[in-house]
């Protein structure tokens, strides 16, 4: 006789039927193809397309907000960047043949120049076709071996943005690029999640990065124009380390050294990442950008060998480890990828620590519907001058102190830091770097951040 009496199903409050209907995604801030809100606003910014490497001697098939493109370097040395299919037939340019001066496609040899000019229709060459016919064509600049597109208006194209931290002396860019099977958003945010870093890379698993990445820190995050900082600041014994990062809009971020322990006094210790992260369509995108090798590697955990396309030089970001592997182990990969094709903004819960994850979508909010209004997007300062960057890490000899709340003292150095750092703003390079070290040193003697040193347990 079966004793089906006494199986009994669990007890408590199961909402799983209640809760199975998931809302829909935000287009507005997801959509990136072409006259979608989102897209639109994509297409008033310069960005990376391709790491210079990826360009040889053939033309290369690439998708970026949602179209499907061709870029290629003529015989001449010059970038192109055009729509794939052919204006003639709809043949794909990927099969073209490259010229001395533009590409010409393989099926009747209509010849294009890197503007889109038709140069040549030499299968009916009096046909005048080539006057009235313009290819579709984007401006591409080459860069610290990345290729760079502005894919918008002609009348709107800002300057091309060049940041203090892609040229730091002592310091190497080496380009890496990563496809990423999901929307861009939810990967260009984790960036203004730090509290990610003490749960995701540290506690109850390998630890991924610094060993001490495991205390929870106090942030802060700090609103602008066209950009976004945060620092993330811990007490670590008898010192306070202050870790900052920005992200220039819409996805330019960059980050300090990624195995820094905070535990040695230190002053404005540069980048030692800077990324975009580029929609390929609504559901795909790639993280492109350089790992800074150099004097910043105090430990020596730059691997210039692993640094490529579909591979960088730290773990948890390809998605190539086998599956029990990576339930086991996950890393950002897992974390981003794992919130869906397209994260559903409406069916999160956002709390306090997600306040930079909120000012960053406020602020894409308000620069997409600018768009959409007839306005322009807010850019980074147009006078050609060189870009300051926040990102970095200094450390502190500031014990904790009799009859203070520690948490506070720990707050008011990380904005003590901070705009001691933006103080330096006035100051050309390398006058700027010098002014603000000289600056940071100070704070450990301030009076506002010295008194009676708790004795030690």
């Amino acid at each position: 006789m079966s004793d089906t009496q006494s199986i009994q199903p669990p007890t408590g409050s199961f909402d799983g039927y209640e809760t199975s209907a998931r809302p829909g995604e935000d287009p507005e801030l997801t959509h990136v193809g072409p006259g979608n809100p989102c897209g639109e606003y994509w297409r008033r910014f310069w960005f990376p397309v391709a790491m210079t490497q990826e360009v040889t001697d053939l033309p290369l098939r690439i998708r970026i907000l949602g179209e499907d493109l061709v870029l290629f370097r003529d015989g001449s040395d010059r970038y192109g960047l055009l729509h794939m299919h052919c204006s003639h037939r709809n043949t794909s340019l990927e099969f073209g043949l490259i010229e001395e001066r533009g590409i010409s496609c393989c099926y009747h040899g209509w010849h294009y120049d890197i503007d889109g000019t038709i140069l040549a229709t030499p299968g009916d060459p009096e046909s005048g076709v080539k006057e009235r016919v313009r290819h579709g064509a984007y401006p591409v600049i080459e860069y610290n071996g990345l290729v760079f597109a502005y894919m918008g208006p002609s009348s709107e194209m800002p300057r091309f943005p060049v940041s203090e931290a892609y040229n730091l002396p002592g310091l190497e860019p080496v380009s890496y690029s990563i496809d990423m099977p999901c929307n861009w958003l939810q990967v260009a945010e984790n960036t203004m999640d730090p509290m990610h870093v003490a749960f995701l890379h540290s506690r109850d698993r390998d630890i991924h990065f610094g060993s001490t990445w495991g205390t929870l820190p106090e942030i802060e995050f700090h609103d602008g124009d066209w950009r976004m900082s945060r620092t993330q600041t811990r007490r670590l014994g008898d010192k306070i380390w202050v870790s900052m990062a920005e992200t220039v809009y819409p996805s330019n971020s960059t980050i300090g050294y990624l195995w820094e322990e905070g535990t040695e006094e230190k002053y404005f210790i540069r980048a030692g990442l800077t990324k975009w992260t580029v929609p390929h369509d609504d559901t795909n995108c790639m993280v492109i950008g350089w790992r800074y090798l150099g004097d910043i590697d105090v430990h020596g955990k730059g691997r210039r060998e692993l640094l490529g396309k579909q591979t960088v030089d730290f773990l948890g970001q390809t998605g190539v480890a086998p599956y029990a592997e990576r339930q086991r182990d996950p890393n950002d990969f897992e974390a981003q990828v794992g919130q869906g094709s397209i994260s559903v903004h409406a069916a999160e819960n956002l709390v306090a620590h997600d306040q930079g994850i909120a000012i960053l979508r406020k602020n894409l909010r308000e620069g997409i519907r600018a768009v959409q209004s007839g306005g322009r997007v807010p850019q980074p300062p147009q006078d050609g001058s060189e870009l300051t960057c926040y990102a970095g890490s200094t450390v502190l000899p500031i014990p904790r102190q009799e009859g203070r709340d520690d948490d506070q003292l720990v707050r008011d150095v990380a904005r003590a830091v901070f705009d001691t750092i933006v103080s330096g703003d006035d100051h050309p390079e390398p006058e700027r770097t010098t002014f603000i070290r000289t600056e940071l040193k100070k704070l450990s003697s301030d009076p506002r951040f010295s008194g009676p040193k708790v004795a030690a347990e």
